[in-house]
Formats: structure tokens, sequence, C-alpha cells
């Protein structure tokens, strides 16, 4: 970036806290003037989804040029997201608490001191490092920050409790596999998931004599150990659950749209037919070449 470019970044940033801190002010908006953290909370969330649904379409960078309209969305959808920062950092201004530049600062005050191998005095000692080696050391890095801060601080310190489930197992298996908690192996990982789906099926079993809130309890902790170890196969396979996941559900979608599109040509709804004619047309638009 030229330095002409980053004095119009400046003035742009500039803008915008001006224009959010004019909407909170007398005289602004009624609606953001109302607003609390607490109230904004469902937005930020919201947010970061919409921008999840645009990243779905990008395959390559080069898309974004090609697809001007992929490109606005993108664009739009990402300054939905700042502007969540934005309207968050100008509420805590007000209370003198902290601000949009001190949020800035602070960020890259923490860029730097976590990425020694690139601003570190001794950088060239770092030189190499692949992405694993970087990894590692910026856990050791975050390791020591949380040390001197308390001396009961977790690895697990920082993983907000928020996320979706899918992403927190994820990380989780992640931060301990880098500390040394981890099958050294996949034949590991994959005996204690046919464990869990035998055991899983033996409370399925028991469900089924006696429905009640105990053995519904039990079935729920065994499908949870169930899914947790499909997450750590998955992670030493270097696959995202997460992005499986909505990949299937995107296949189904597809396909349950083409079922009833095709019930649909003989004047019926899905209530309206039987489970065999809607796997004929579901089996019909898995061989129209969608992955199984």
């Amino acid at each position: 970036m030229k330095s002409q470019d980053f004095q119009g970044l400046a003035e742009a940033v500039q803008s915008v806290v001006q224009t959010v801190h004019r909407l909170r002010a007398p005289g602004g908006c009624p609606w953001d003037m109302k607003q609390t953290h607490q109230s904004l909370r469902p937005y930020v969330i919201e947010e970061a989804y919409e921008v999840l649904d645009v990243l779905d379409r990008i395959d390559s960078p080069e898309r974004l040029k090609k697809e001007p309209e992929l490109a606005h969305s993108f664009q739009e959808e990402l300054g939905d997201l700042l502007m969540q920062v934005l309207i968050h950092s100008e509420l805590a201004s007000e209370t003198g608490a902290l601000d949009f530049a001190s949020v800035a600062r602070a960020l890259n005050a923490k860029l730097i001191h976590r990425h020694p191998h690139v601003f570190g005095e001794n950088a060239s000692e770092l030189e190499g490092l692949d992405v694993d080696g970087v990894l590692r050391n910026w856990e050791k890095i975050k390791a020591a920050e949380k040390a001197a801060k308390a001396a009961q601080a977790s690895v697990l310190d920082g993983l907000p409790k928020s996320l979706p489930a899918l992403q927190r197992t994820t990380r989780l298996i992640d931060k301990v596999t880098r500390v040394g908690f981890q099958w050294p192996d996949l034949n590991g990982p994959l005996e204690k998931l046919r464990e869990e789906l035998t055991e899983f099926e033996t409370e399925v079993r028991e469900l089924k004599k006696a429905d009640g809130p105990e053995p519904r309890q039990k079935a729920q902790a065994e499908l949870g150990d169930l899914l947790f170890s499909v997450c750590n196969v998955a992670f030493l396979l270097k696959l995202d659950p997460e992005e499986a996941l909505r990949g299937t559900l995107s296949r189904f979608e597809s396909r349950f749209r083409h079922v009833e599109s095709r019930l649909r040509e003989q004047g019926k709804k899905p209530e309206e037919s039987t489970l065999e004619e809607m796997d004929r047309y579901w089996d019909e638009a898995k061989k129209r070449g969608s992955p199984a």
C-alpha cells in the first residue's frame, strides 16, 4: 500500500468513526442512541455469519475481481461487521473506558508482540519458521502473557464459550494438541470413535426401553462424546468439521429442493407424498452429479 493510500485509509477511518459518534450524540439516531452492549450482542453474531455466507462463495481471490457484485457484497458485509466494532467502541468511549483508537493501538501492539519472527529484534533467528512453527510460537507467547496475568492460567483461557459448538471443539482440540495432549497417530482416535459409537448405541437401546430424564440425559452425553470423537479424527486429518457439515447441509438442501420440485410437477407437496416416492426423487438428485 502506497503512502497516499494510507492517508486515504486514515481519512476513511476518521470519517466513519465520526459518523458513528454522530449517530449516538444528542440529536442523532433514536435507534442507535437506545442501544447498549447487551442489546447489540445478537448483531455481532449475525453480522459475522453474514460475512461467512459471502465467504462461502469466494473460492479464490481472483473471483472477487471477476465478479464485481460478489466483491460489493463482501465489502458491504465486512462493513456491517466493522460497524459492530465501531459502535461498541463508541459506547465504551462514552464511559471513558476505551475508544476505537485504543482498540486499534492494543491490537497493533499485540500483533507486533506475537510475531517476533517478523517484528522482533531477533527476527533473523526465527526466520524460516513454517506455519506449524509459527503457531507453536504463538501459543507459547500467549501462554506467557496469561501466566504473567494469573498463576492459575490455563491453556484453554481465551476460548469463547459462545462460539458455535463445532468450532469451539476444533479450537479446544487444537489448543490441547499443541501442548502434547493428543494421540501419537490416528489409530487411537479411530478406536475411540468406534468405542463412543458403541456406547451411544447402548444408551439409545436403553432409551427405547424406558424413555425418561435419566436415560435421555445419558444418551445425550454419549452423543456429545461421539461428536467430540468425530471432531478429533477430523482434526488429525486436517479436515474442518464445521465446513464439512455446512457442505452436507448445502447438498441436503439442494437435493430436497429437487424433491419438492419433482413433486410440484405432479401437483403434490412433500406431506402429501410417500417416503418411497420422496426417496426416489432424492436418489435422482444424487445421480445428477451432487457428491454423496
